[in-house]
């Protein structure tokens, strides 16, 4: 059985303010060490991976309003992009090819 969202932050909140180790920490609440170590390295803020986009979800949203009949080709051609740089801009904000009826 797994722990509470709210009892792994309580262990943090407690390890920090009275400085605590993970060891003193682990046993005091009766926890293994490593479980504690995971906490914290799951809590810690990191950077997403990847390299950003190069076409925003703003600026793409935007050019399909202006141009809405436009190909993939056209707008890679006006951003200065690859066809597959816009093609992963649209996916992101949410736009499909047209279909046919």
């Amino acid at each position: 059985m797994g722990y509470s969202k709210d009892f792994k932050d309580k262990v943090i909140e407690i390890m920090v303010r009275d400085q605590l180790s993970v060891r003193k920490a682990a046993q005091h609440f009766g926890v293994c060490t490593r479980t504690i170590q995971l906490w914290k390295k799951s809590t810690e803020n990191r950077p997403i991976p990847g390299r950003p986009a190069k076409i925003s979800k703003a600026q793409i949203l935007l050019d399909v309003e202006q141009y809405p009949d436009d190909y993939i080709s056209e707008r890679a051609e006006r951003f200065g992009v690859s066809t597959h740089a816009v093609f992963n801009a649209l996916h992101a904000a949410g736009i499909s090819r047209k279909k046919r009826r």
